[in-house]
């Protein structure tokens, strides 16, 4: 499994540097919000680093993606999750077994997650190591709201992105200098998007 894994996200970063970069960052957007995790803040990361110029067309992309996505895992979430005698359907067995970042433990923590502190956790879902497909499919079957869902969605993803964005367009020449040898980079990155993602989550929650 973490062979083929690799290789396709290698063959979709590789992707991203070519005349479909563009396409390539929405559908990754996309499967990584619905059902399949995916490296996306790498691809909009390459993408701005290539063409510094186009930084909010790729920001505008990303979340157009993430919100399609969303909607998409919301749906699966709602129709296909549980049958009506409440048992899984074969769609989420397929899932826990074929797709990398979900399981029946990972299902059950994002329960207790949602049980927790309800919507607000969508606010705060990008500080986690569990995927986002999981969180909008598990909004869809527990009947959130799909307003509120939405707009929490956009706010947090929508916040992480553009942050994502700004951040590397100031700073692109030096990371396109560094990670000519060390990658290390797009993990601080990341890491201070989920802190200022982490310290958005904690005011709205004090509202």
């Amino acid at each position: 499994m973490k062979n083929w894994l690799e290789r396709l996200y290698l063959s979709i970063t590789n992707l991203a540097t070519t005349k479909w970069g563009t396409l390539t960052l929405f559908f990754s957007a996309l499967a990584d919000a619905a059902v399949f995790p995916l490296p996306v803040t790498t691809f909009i990361i390459i993408l701005i680093l290539l063409n510094n110029r186009m930084a909010f067309k790729y920001i505008l992309i990303v979340v157009m993606g993430t919100m399609a996505g969303a909607f998409a895992g919301y749906s699966i979430g709602r129709f296909l999750w549980i049958k009506p005698d409440g048992e899984f359907t074969a769609v989420v067995q397929f899932l826990f077994h074929n797709i990398p970042g979900f399981s029946f433990e990972i299902y059950q923590k994002v329960h207790s997650l949602f049980t927790k502190w309800d919507i607000w956790i969508l606010c705060a879902a990008t500080t986690t190591p569990l995927p986002y497909g999981m969180f909008s499919i598990a909004s869809g079957a527990f009947q959130i709201n799909i307003f509120s869902f939405f707009i929490a969605t956009l706010i947090s993803q929508g916040i992480k992105f553009i942050f994502l964005g700004f951040l590397t367009s100031k700073v692109g020449p030096r990371i396109s200098k560094i990670l000519e040898y060390d990658l290390k980079p797009v993990a601080i990155i990341s890491t201070v998007c989920i802190l200022i993602i982490l310290a958005v989550s904690n005011f709205l929650s004090q509202v």
